[in-house]
C-alpha cells in the first residue's frame, strides 16, 4: 500500500481499511465516491456520464452540492491511483479555466453583477473578487500618492 500512497499522495488521508476497500474494487470506479471527501478538500463526489458502469468522469460536486463541469472528461480506467491523479489535474485545470473566464466576464462597473455571480462557481468568484478589490485599492493608493507629489 505504500507504493499506492506514493503514486497518489492523497491516499495518506485514508485509513488502511479504506484503502483496502478502494483497491479491492478496482473494476468499480464508482466505489471511490465515499472516500473522495477525505482525499480532496471540498469534493464530495464526481459525476460519471449516465450508465451504471460508466467510467467517464465529467464533473464534481462540493459538499454544498455546487456542481463544477470539467473542461474535459477523465477516463476512470486502469490503476485507481493513476486515474485519480488525472482527476486531480482536471479539477485544477477546470478551476483555472473557470477563474480565467470569470475574470474576463466580470461586469465593468463591478456592482451590477447578479448574473455573473449566479452563473459562476464559488471559488472563482472569491478569487476574482479579491483580485478586483486589490486592484481598486492599489489604484486608490496610487491616486492619493500622485496627489501628494503634485
Amino acid at each position: 500500500m505504500t507504493g499506492k500512497r506514493s503514486a497518489f499522495p492523497r491516499f495518506f488521508f485514508l485509513s488502511n481499511d479504506e484503502m483496502l476497500e478502494i483497491l479491492s474494487q478496482t473494476r468499480n470506479a464508482h466505489a471511490v465516491q465515499p472516500h473522495l471527501i477525505k482525499c480532496f478538500d471540498s469534493m464530495k463526489k464526481i459525476e460519471f456520464l449516465p450508465g451504471k458502469d460508466s467510467k467517464t468522469v465529467v464533473g464534481m460536486y462540493s459538499p454544498e452540492n455546487e456542481y463544477v463541469h470539467w473542461t474535459g472528461p477523465v477516463q476512470a480506467i486502469g490503476n485507481v491511483e493513476h486515474w485519480l491523479t488525472k482527476i486531480e489535474k482536471m479539477m485544477t485545470q477546470s478551476l483555472y479555466d473557470l477563474t480565467k473566464k470569470a475574470y474576463e466576464t466580470y461586469p465593468e462597473n463591478g456592482i451590477e453583477r447578479a448574473e455573473w455571480l449566479f452563473h459562476t462557481a464559488a471559488q472563482p468568484i472569491l478569487t476574482i473578487d479579491m483580485v478586483k478589490w486589490t486592484s481598486g485599492v492599489e489604484s486608490a493608493i496610487y491616486e492619493i500618492m500622485q496627489g501628494k507629489n503634485s
